[in-house]
């Protein structure tokens, strides 16, 4: 079979390398001069464990099977990571009760190893964080987001993928003929994973009503040892899961992301006000000096709407005449990519 799919960021990338595997002839368009130049790379870096979502999602279910595959393709494939594990802070009294549920959340979604810890277990994993209670998630880690991108690549021209970059589809036809500023190619399954853009091709597929709306998250970071591992806030927002402290692989600790409105898909500026920062971390490791912190990076994140109303799972939609979409593939996607190719390619297969 002839596959096209449409986007080259990690999920994309996934979905092309299990396709080849499978023995189909696959083609993968990118419209930037490298994979993985968006959503892909603008984020924490974080392989999630599959705590925070519904039980039965597909955020939840992919998640905690994407969790899997990926630790196994970054061993594979010699990826630099670290399963560094994850506290989940309780700052107030009344966050007491969103922590448990948490757990019991993760507990539902087969996330192994939680365990709510205080006093003296909080300070062995994080000796400089104050908080009431945390819940522990020793399976979370974070990988190297540019390597495991330039690794795929390598991967995908292995098992006979054809990458063709800065390629900017135009428009698509009831035949699954596809314009590009690269010329026309035709396709018996067309699959449409364009991040930020995935609306676009929808319609250009006569599929109506979904809209992506990016909200932006920026980062700031500091070179001052503060954490071991990843220490996150209890999230109050559908939005965010609010400022976290991510220890990179590197020298430096990610303070955020942020989560603001943004009307350009592709807006990669700072907006958001060091205070907010400097409110963040204080508020999990109050000795903190704020004055070491400086501007990081910034990524959206694909929102979608469908008739206006915010979707909080993913979207895997089969569309008749051979075409897949993918809308509102964010967090927990780049732990996910792996098992949404999985889940894909039974869609088909």
């Amino acid at each position: 079979m002839n596959v096209v799919v449409i986007g080259g960021g990690i999920v994309g990338s996934h979905i092309a390398y299990l396709f080849a595997k499978s023995g189909d002839e696959v083609f993968l368009l990118e419209k930037e001069k490298a994979l993985g130049e968006h959503t892909s790379t603008r984020n924490s870096g974080v392989i999630h464990a599959g705590i925070y979502y519904p039980k039965d999602s597909l955020k939840a279910k992919l998640c905690v099977r994407g969790r899997h595959l990926t630790y196994e393709f970054l061993r594979k494939h010699g990826i630099q990571h670290k399963k560094c594990g994850k506290i989940i802070v309780a700052l107030l009294n009344e966050e007491l009760e969103a922590l448990e549920d948490l757990k019991r959340r993760g507990d539902e979604n087969g996330v192994e190893n939680l365990r709510i810890i205080e006093g003296n277990e909080i300070q062995k994993i994080e000796p400089r964080v104050k908080c009431l209670l945390a819940l522990h998630s020793p399976e979370t880690g974070i990988l190297d987001m540019a390597g495991y991108m330039k690794t795929m690549e390598r991967v995908l021209n292995l098992a006979g993928v054809h990458i063709v970059k800065q390629c900017k589809v135009l428009s698509i036809n009831e035949h699954n003929r596809l314009e590009t500023n690269r010329g026309e190619i035709e396709t018996e399954l067309l699959i449409n994973s364009a991040g930020l853009h995935s609306d676009t091709v929808a319609k250009m597929c006569g599929l109506d009503g979904y809209e992506i709306k990016p909200i932006k998250g920026d980062y700031y970071n500091t070179t001052e040892a503060i954490v071991n591992g990843l220490v996150y806030p209890v999230p109050d927002s559908p939005h965010s899961l609010g400022i976290h402290l991510t220890k990179t692989l590197g020298e430096e600790t990610l303070i955020g992301p942020s989560a603001t409105a943004c009307s350009d898909k592709e807006d990669y500026k700072i907006h958001t006000s060091k205070e907010e920062f400097e409110k963040g971390i204080l508020s999990m490791i109050p000795d903190f000096d704020v004055k070491k912190i400086y501007p990081g990076y910034s990524g959206n994140r694909p929102k979608v709407y469908y008739q206006g109303e915010l979707q909080m799972d993913f979207i895997i939609k089969e569309q008749k005449g051979g075409r897949i979409h993918l809308l509102g593939i964010e967090s927990p996607g780049l732990t996910a990519a792996p098992a949404i190719a999985e889940f894909v390619l039974k869609m088909v297969k």
